[in-house]
């Protein structure tokens, strides 16, 4: 990212990087994930767990549980140096076993652009937002 870059442009990007994310993780590919996800990313889930890459990579393959949906909110776009942070609220729908499972939280990704320039997601934190 440059100081060039307008922020709209920055949030266009981001916001699409992040649904073909969303899109990778519906179909369980592996291989968009691998180009989506940089080479040091971590995953730290709400329960507090947190996944390197090639653990997450895995977890998602081994199809313990499918994305169903996810429901983006309230996201915010900021450039922080040379990383972009997106921030929001969303409510994920899993199948977990073939159960439903709704989880409504709070997140943190932090974008980079990798050689090239696509964007590549550093990480994610999510926070479980309490029930209404």
């Amino acid at each position: 990212m440059t100081v060039a870059d307008s922020l709209e442009d920055l949030r266009a990007r981001v916001l699409a990087a992040d649904e073909a994310r969303y899109q990778a993780l519906y179909a369980q590919d592996g291989a968009a994930l691998e180009r989506l996800l940089a080479q040091d990313y971590l995953h730290t889930h709400a329960n507090g767990k947190t996944e390197d890459r090639a653990a997450f990579l895995a977890t998602i393959l081994a199809g313990r549980f499918r994305f169903v949906d996810a429901v983006r909110t309230a996201q915010q776009v900021r450039l922080a140096g040379g990383a972009v942070v997106l921030s929001g609220k969303t409510t994920t729908t899993l199948d977990v076993g073939g159960a439903p499972r709704v989880m409504r939280n709070a997140f943190v990704t932090v974008w980079v652009e990798a050689a090239g320039g696509p964007l590549q997601m550093l990480h994610w934190q999510a926070t479980a937002l309490p029930d209404a």
